[in-house]
């Protein structure tokens, strides 16, 4: 028996061999993609990457809205590291075994579809590689031969210029899955109502086999073709060890879904404020909190239900994260698809007449210029600034109350008083620094009723503003858009005024709440300012603790007014029930007094310091070293004749019988009311 012939590599002989047919090889390559080049130009980059469906989330990357791109396509962008591993597997297990091998064309398959379609008499098979289809969805082609010649010669271009890994990823973003569905993402989204990294076998091999032929097979109009397709894909993936036996048996018993899921609509106002803000893949990171969005819609739609049956139809809601300024929740309107009453227009961008709203600030920039403390006596009487003579919402004057009880009150004289008294430093300056859109012209142009609700303000700028007290006087813009960087803030107030300003708005007992607020005993502790605008067209609601500030206003987006618009009544109700439920669980905390405020001795009418002859004194706050320092001059001694009951003087009362005794006596424009009245 002979012995067997042994077969030994020549390497030295081989080697030269390998190398001229690599070079052969690619220098064919490179000739094809230059051919490509000169037949067919450039790659078209437009349809490379086309326009993506802007997509809003929020902070945490979870989707709030998406809307349609611009060429009416659903269009989400996924990087390939997005997608289940087992969506890629399956895919090139499918369609294309020899991905990662072949330069974008695979000889032996285009062989075997002329074969095919040889025999057949008309294409019936492409032999396209996964780089030839992408090749194909760049440019719409009839299906002739010409046409093939050409999807090659650009998937030599993309092989070019494209590694493996991105040459995937374009497919799964271009891919047709029926429709205006177009991507992988949309398709997962719109069929099955989630992301494509949490797709199960099913899911998977209908999504494999809907892009062959998306229209015939949709699953939305053709769900017995979808099934059938999807199972024989189902076949291959367990034929080749991808799907155990027992994930092929769940997969192919569970139905196609018969109707496109219906994407989320939430923040639909603060989605449209940013669908222009998207990045170059479709998406926009906002502020918004999806757990605290939903929750606030809820409350504001339960409350809008009350308010309805009153004839009042519109309300909006902004909720904003004072450490950080982020607009942790907007809402617009209860109903964004209630076109009967506007709900498309965004009511938290809507100028409205603030009311009774701005005169804490005016009060927090009088008590930084020591022109009042919280004692302080101010007039309430007829007074003409020219030609303007403010009235009380009540249509009653007091002749003077303190800085306390006129802020407390809501009191329009002495707010008007000391406006015209601060000029240029009056809330004009406070709401131009603060950057509201609304207030374009100078401070003349508004008159001293500015602080009245003299003006158009908007929800979100006022939130805004009022978390400046939250932070202890210090003002920063919101931010909408998660990736935003926190602006260093400005200082609007002092600590020492916030925390005066803030003090006294938590109180509970006081005239614009309604009894039951009054009473209760469970209220969360809140610092909460009211307003009501002239002809009762915007009612609103204020508020704030350490960590939030909330704004709430109710009314009509028509404009109209109504006899139950109060701020107390119709938008307090649903800030405070907002506010319960943030505290639900959590230890109660609330501001430290700053060490600039402490407690002084004044005099218990005036409120200014005690002289010697005021009879009783109380406490106050003050700012040290700001608050004023004059001492009372109302109450004034006189020695009184006991039997005519005239004034003495000192020469006088000699050999006479008198009295001692304290007067008080008023400012002038108070003694005069006082006696008219």
């Amino acid at each position: 028996m002979s012995e067997p012939r042994i077969w030994k590599i020549h390497w030295n002989r081989l080697w030269p061999k390998l190398a001229r047919a690599a070079i052969i090889a690619a220098g064919l390559f490179l000739a094809a993609a230059l051919g490509a080049r000169l037949w067919i130009g450039p790659l078209p980059e437009a349809s490379l990457h086309p326009p993506p469906s802007p997509v809003v989330l929020d902070h945490k990357g979870r989707p709030l809205r998406f809307f349609l791109a611009a060429d009416d396509q659903w269009r989400f962008y996924v990087p390939l590291k997005g997608l289940d591993p087992l969506l890629v597997r399956a895919e090139i297990a499918f369609e294309d075994r020899w991905f990662y091998y072949h330069p974008g064309v695979n000889p032996f398959a285009l062989g075997r579809a002329l074969r095919q379609n040889l025999g057949a008499g008309r294409i019936i098979s492409g032999g396209s590689t996964l780089t030839m289809q992408v090749a194909r969805m760049l440019e719409h082609r009839p299906r002739t031969y010409g046409s093939k010649l050409a999807e090659i010669f650009r998937a030599f271009q993309l092989e070019l210029h494209y590694s493996k890994p991105e040459i995937l990823e374009l497919y799964f973003n271009l891919a047709p899955y029926g429709g205006n569905i177009q991507g992988v993402a949309a398709a997962s989204r719109l069929y099955f109502g989630k992301s494509p990294d949490r797709l199960g076998p099913a899911e998977i091999a209908l999504l494999v086999a809907l892009p062959q032929s998306p229209e015939t097979r949709r699953p939305d109009l053709h769900p017995q073709a979808a099934r059938v397709a999807r199972n024989r894909v189902l076949a291959r993936l367990a034929a080749r060890g991808l799907i155990s036996a027992d994930e092929y048996r769940r997969a192919i018993d569970t139905a196609v879904p018969k109707s496109r899921t219906d994407l989320p609509v939430i923040a639909p106002h603060m989605s449209e404020m940013l669908k222009s803000r998207v990045d170059k893949n479709g998406c926009v990171v906002s502020t918004i909190d999806l757990e605290l969005q939903l929750f606030c819609e809820q409350k504001l739609k339960s409350h809008s239900r009350k308010l309805a049956v009153r004839g009042i139809k519109n309300a909006a809601l902004v909720l904003i994260e004072n450490k950080t300024g982020a607009v942790r929740a907007l809402i617009g309107s209860p109903d964004f698809f209630d076109v009967q009453s506007q709900g498309q227009v965004n009511a938290a961008l809507a100028a409205r007449s603030p009311g009774s709203t701005l005169k804490p600030f005016l009060y927090a920039r009088a008590l930084d210029r020591g022109l009042v403390s919280p004692a302080l006596l101010l007039p309430d009487v007829p007074t003409a600034f020219g030609d303007y003579e403010p009235e009380n919402y009540d249509d009653t004057f007091r002749g003077m109350v303190s800085m306390h009880d006129a802020l407390v009150n809501s009191l329009n004289v002495p707010a008007v008083a000391l406006e015209a008294l601060l000029k240029e430093e009056g809330v004009w300056s406070i709401l131009r620094d603060a950057e509201f859109k609304s207030i374009r012209r100078d401070r003349n142009y508004y008159g001293l009723s500015l602080v009245l609700g003299g003006c158009g303000v908007n929800l979100l700028e006022l939130t805004k503003l009022y978390a400046s007290l939250a932070r202890g006087g210090i003002w920063m813009p919101y931010r909408l858009v998660d990736k935003e960087s926190m602006v260093p803030g400005k200082k609007f107030f002092s600590r020492g005024s916030s925390y005066i300003i803030t003090e006294i708005l938590s109180e509970v007992k006081r005239p614009d709440f309604p009894n039951e607020f009054i009473t209760a005993t469970n209220l969360p502790l809140v610092a909460l300012k009211t307003g009501t605008s002239s002809g009762r067209k915007d009612a609103w609601s204020i508020g704030y603790d350490p960590e939030w500030t909330l704004g709430v206003w109710v009314g009509n987006a028509d404009g109209a007014g109504n006899p139950e618009l109060v701020g107390a009544e119709s938008a307090a109700p649903l800030l405070l029930e907002i506010f319960d439920a943030l505290r639900k669980g959590r230890r109660q905390q609330w501001f430290e007094r700053p060490p600039e405020v402490g407690f002084r001795q004044v005099c218990a009418l005036s409120g200014m310091i005690a002289g010697p002859n005021c009879p009783e004194t109380r406490q106050e706050m003050y700012i040290y070293n700001v608050s004023p320092t004059r001492v009372c001059n109302f109450h004034q001694k006189f020695d009184i004749d006991s039997a005519t009951g005239y004034r003495l003087c000192s020469f006088c009362r000699q050999g006479r019988k008198y009295q001692t005794k304290t007067f008080v006596r008023w400012p002038e424009e108070v003694a005069n009311w006082m006696k008219a009245n």
